[in-house]
């Protein structure tokens, strides 16, 4: 099973004679219909006297007389009854979305990845990595997606002489089990309200904590690592400042994502600052796609890691640091506008240059490109013949021009810059600014955004 389908604690396996998804109901044995607003009013109950997930499932399961299984944001099982073996796993979804590593199951008729089947609507049938199928709908807690409620079907039936007889009972059934999961989504989402008025409450302190890592502390060093450890964060070992972005509309749902962030996490409006440590770029991946399934589809989240800090021996300046970068890599990010997510490690040149001061690199880019600057046209020349080893065909491609343009635009390139036959040395020179002045746009835009956000907050509410 890939590391990506994940798994819920769990008890003993399931008998392996029983059929996909099951036990089922003896056949010849009809079970007596549940009432179901009785057992909606007992499963809110079960809820409301501080009942987690795991109650409610075993009832609307025994009620059923089928399984059930609780599925996350991010595909996992969070709760199941009966408890499945080790490695019981959840929504294998389409190979190359999230909560999947190219599993051949998938959620029948549903494209888009998880988040596409949270959000839509009515019922629906899904087919975990394990080859258990199950019936279902969202559960939601005002905007913020809980997971998918799921009750076990078994295999579809074979075609019979029964014809629309036997058509008839199968979608009579199909109404009983959507009544079923009906009658359980508030218990659910009392639940999830009340475990999330939790985790704000642990959240307010590791808030606090990962501020003080961000912006500095007056706290000795030996102190800060010892208040990390008791969130369950060593910074003794190599670790990276991780940054997340949403601008969408389910604001409340994002910051409840937040507060689900393993690690000591602040909030600033649209972003959400933490540490990681591990493998990094797993872990960003991982967060991300967890964010991304509790907000929703309406904007994308975006994730950015700063360098990794390897040597914390004497103070954490290193780790402020970091989460400065992080905030410049989000803005390379969202500039170049082509990814989800983007680590420091991966930017070469460019992580390089967001460390030297903005002053030096406008002075530099100057020096390199000047007339350029003022040539838009013929600076995104430049930029794509040095990508490509100028190759005419390569920019032509690239930046949507015929090759003659290309050789017109780059001869004027040389002549405005004075460039004897490309020689390797300059254009290195000109590489560097080029990627200088990349690092310009981006932080530039991304001050800009943040001077717009600040005087929207300051304009005083029409009365």
């Amino acid at each position: 099973m890939s590391p990506s389908n994940r798994v819920a604690t769990t008890v003993a396996p399931q008998a392996p004679t029983e059929p996909q998804g099951g036990p089922w109901p003896a056949p010849g044995i009809t079970r007596p219909a549940p009432d179901i607003t009785a057992l909606a009013r007992e499963l809110t109950e079960l809820a409301l006297s501080g009942s987690d997930w795991r109650p409610v499932i075993r009832r609307l399961a025994a009620a059923a007389g089928r399984p059930v299984r609780l599925l996350g944001v991010h595909g996992d099982v969070v709760a199941a009854n009966p408890p499945g073996p080790a490695g019981t796993t959840g929504w294998a979804g389409p190979a190359g979305t999230a909560g999947s590593a190219g599993s051949a199951a998938s959620a029948a008729g549903v494209s888009g990845g998880l988040t596409a089947l949270l959000t839509r609507p009515g019922y629906t049938e899904v087919t975990c990595a394990d080859g258990w199928r199950g019936r279902g709908a969202t559960v939601q807690a005002g905007s913020r997606y809980v997971g998918l409620l799921l009750i076990g079907v078994g295999p579809p039936a074979p075609e019979t002489e029964a014809g629309s007889a036997g058509q008839d009972a199968a979608d009579d059934d199909r109404d009983g089990l959507d009544a079923l999961v009906n009658a359980a989504r508030t218990a659910l989402a009392i639940v999830a309200v009340r475990r999330d008025a939790e985790a704000a409450a642990r959240a307010e302190s590791a808030s606090r904590l990962a501020n003080e890592l961000r912006f500095g502390s007056p706290r000795g060093h030996d102190e800060m690592l010892r208040s990390a450890a008791r969130f369950g964060l060593d910074l003794a070992v190599p670790h990276a400042a991780a940054l997340f972005f949403y601008d969408g509309r389910h604001g409340r749902a994002w910051g409840t994502g937040l507060t689900w962030i393993e690690s000591p996490t602040a909030r600033d409006g649209e972003l959400g600052w933490t540490v990681l440590t591990g493998d990094i770029e797993r872990e960003l991946g991982r967060i991300r796609d967890r964010l991304q399934g509790m907000v929703g589809p309406d904007r994308p989240v975006l994730a950015a890691a700063g360098p990794v800090v390897t040597d914390n021996g004497f103070d954490l300046a290193e780790t402020t640091s970091s989460f400065s970068e992080a905030e410049a890599v989000l803005a390379l990010l969202r500039h170049r506008g082509d990814g989800m997510t983007l680590v420091h490690s991966e930017l070469g040149l460019a992580g390089l240059l967001l460390a030297v001061p903005r002053s030096r690199l406008e002075a530099f880019t100057r020096a390199e490109l000047g007339p350029l600057l003022e040539r838009p046209d013929l600076f995104v020349t430049l930029a794509a013949w040095l990508e490509t080893n100028g190759s005419r065909a390569a920019v032509a491609e690239r930046i949507h021009v015929h090759r003659n343009s290309v050789g017109y635009r780059m001869n004027r390139v040389r002549e405005l810059l004075g460039l004897q036959d490309d020689e390797p040395t300059r254009m290195w020179r000109l590489h560097a600014a080029v990627v200088a002045r990349e690092v310009l746009q981006a932080l530039s835009a991304a001050s800009t955004a943040s001077a717009d956000e600040s005087v929207t907050e300051r304009r005083p509410v029409p009365t």
